[in-house]
């Protein structure tokens, strides 16, 4: 079980005897058949059958067995609380029904709890915490929150605070932040959470939410985690007028991984105009994994934040986003769909590695935050179906010329591309690929822009939707950009 930690200190016999007895307790079930569920004639006596078997086991250190229980129909009363859950928990496939007619909230809950600590800025940015008691042993997850404004969104009123996670092991951080954080503009203040190494799970549900549902049941919310994994998990959600979805709401772990999972529709406004509405609402997240998701919802499936070492592969989904503030991003053999990937104060590199697009922007680089950060973009081996409305590699969005009030952000910066065996598929209306399209007045594009040097583009395949062989005019830019260091174009066929 990948629950199961033994201790490694001891050695030998003793070392056996301790494992044994640690796996037999760590192994006992309770079920919610012993809770009332066998009896119960309502939804909201189902429901309560369910919290009181979760809220014991996390008390005693015991799994909920679903064993024996494949459907259940419940209601959420009206002072429900969300299901605490154990390191383990596998529902075995249940389908699970649900109406929220109460509140908005969180079905399924994993938060660990956080307490301050003094941090300066030069520890963050060098690594070495041994100096504090609280973080010299043991496992830890230190959260980073800059007091002052990252950015202030243009548009839509709200300044945007970025946030780091550091995993510490032994006092020595495994990882580093971001950006650095040793500048005159930040403000910084820490938690941290005392963490194991264990696999903590989430397995086995399809949670169906109902139509007759006048609020928002949202999946799981979880909070200051290691080593989480959200596997074989299920959700489906009717037209609905509501918004504003979180469906996973994950935030301030480490190393969570999202396997073979599926959202069908999200609250986002089905019924009016689209509306925001998420199915991965995730913010300061590291180490993050996405292995054969099917997402599909009608705004975009991704709404994150602060993410780093952020990986996607098999899946199919209609967006990927990192709003503000993210560093590296691998996707493999994924398929976008309709809308884009989008970022924002983005660092290191986004990689595409065999993947399609169909009817989507590769890479849009939103300008609402007013943050132009270097990055570099791969784009390998991968498939471009090309539109009449996307037909550009690299959307960059422009605003106005105004510097932002951070000096980290003054500089606006464009990304590197580098194109490895694109195989291009072209209708007949659309005559050219444009590498950046920038969306901007004749003004905007007059200041030279930074970073980037470099422009490649190596084995290019292009053909009809029929698989005959066409022909593309591929340009630069779909409008002219100067930069500040000099530009090198190659493109090979």
């Amino acid at each position: 079980m990948e629950s199961i930690c033994p201790p490694s200190a001891m050695k030998g016999p003793a070392l056996l005897v301790l494992f044994l007895i640690f796996s037999l307790i760590t192994m006992a079930q309770i079920s919610p058949l012993d809770f009332g569920l066998r009896e119960a004639q309502d939804g909201i006596s189902r429901y309560n059958a369910l919290y009181s078997a979760h809220v014991e086991a996390v008390a005693h250190g015991l799994e909920v067995s679903y064993e024996g229980i494949d459907t259940l129909e419940i209601t959420l009363p009206p002072d429900f609380q969300s299901i605490p859950l154990p390191p383990r928990t596998d529902f075995g496939g249940l389908v699970l029904h649900v109406t929220n007619n109460e509140r908005h909230g969180a079905l399924f809950a994993m938060h660990n709890p956080t307490q301050t600590v003094d941090i300066s800025k030069q520890t963050v940015d060098c690594g070495d915490y041994k100096s504090h008691p609280e973080l010299a042993s043991g496992d830890k997850l230190l959260i980073l929150n800059d007091q002052n404004p990252w950015t202030e969104r243009i548009g839509y009123g709200y300044k945007v605070y970025r946030q780091d996670l550091i995993w510490i092991h032994d006092g020595q951080g495994m990882n580093t932040p971001i950006a650095p954080w040793n500048s005159e503009t930040t403000l910084i203040s820490a938690s941290f959470a005392a963490v194991d190494t264990c696999m903590k799970v989430f397995r086995g549900l399809t949670l169906l939410r109902t139509a007759e549902s006048q609020f928002k049941t949202y999946c799981l919310h979880a909070s200051a985690q290691y080593n989480l994994l959200i596997e074989d998990v299920h959700v489906t959600t009717p037209r609905s007028r509501m918004i504003a979805d979180g469906v996973f709401g994950i935030a301030n772990s480490a190393k969570v991984a999202f396997r073979n999972v599926t959202v069908n529709g999200t609250y986002s406004g089905y019924g009016r105009t689209r509306n925001y509405g998420y199915a991965f609402s995730l913010n300061n997240l590291w180490g993050t994994t996405f292995e054969q998701v099917v997402a599909d919802g009608n705004w975009g499936v991704f709404g994150t934040n602060n993410l780093s070492d952020t990986k996607l592969t098999d899946c199919d989904i209609n967006r990927f986003d990192i709003h503000c503030y993210g560093r590296d991003a691998l996707l493999t053999k994924c398929t976008l769909r309709q809308r884009q990937t989008q970022f924002s104060s983005m660092y290191g590199t986004v990689t595409f590695d065999s993947c399609r697009f169909i009817d989507c922007i590769p890479v849009r680089i939103r300008s609402s935050y007013n943050a132009y950060t270097p990055f570099d973009i791969e784009v390998r081996n991968c498939t471009f179906e090309l539109t009449p409305r996307y037909h550009s590699l690299v959307n960059v969005m422009l605003l106005d010329t105004a510097d932002n009030v951070r000096e980290e952000l003054r500089a606006k910066c464009w990304p590197n591309l580098r194109v490895t065996n694109l195989r291009v598929v072209v209708p007949a209306l659309v005559r050219n690929l444009h590498l950046y399209h920038p969306t901007g007045t004749l003004s905007e594009l007059r200041k030279p822009v930074g970073y980037i040097s470099e422009v490649s583009v190596d084995g290019l395949e292009v053909v009809r939707p029929n698989g005959k062989p066409a022909k593309v005019q591929v340009q630069l830019s779909s409008r002219e950009f100067s930069t500040v260091n000099k530009l090198t174009v190659e493109i090979k066929p």
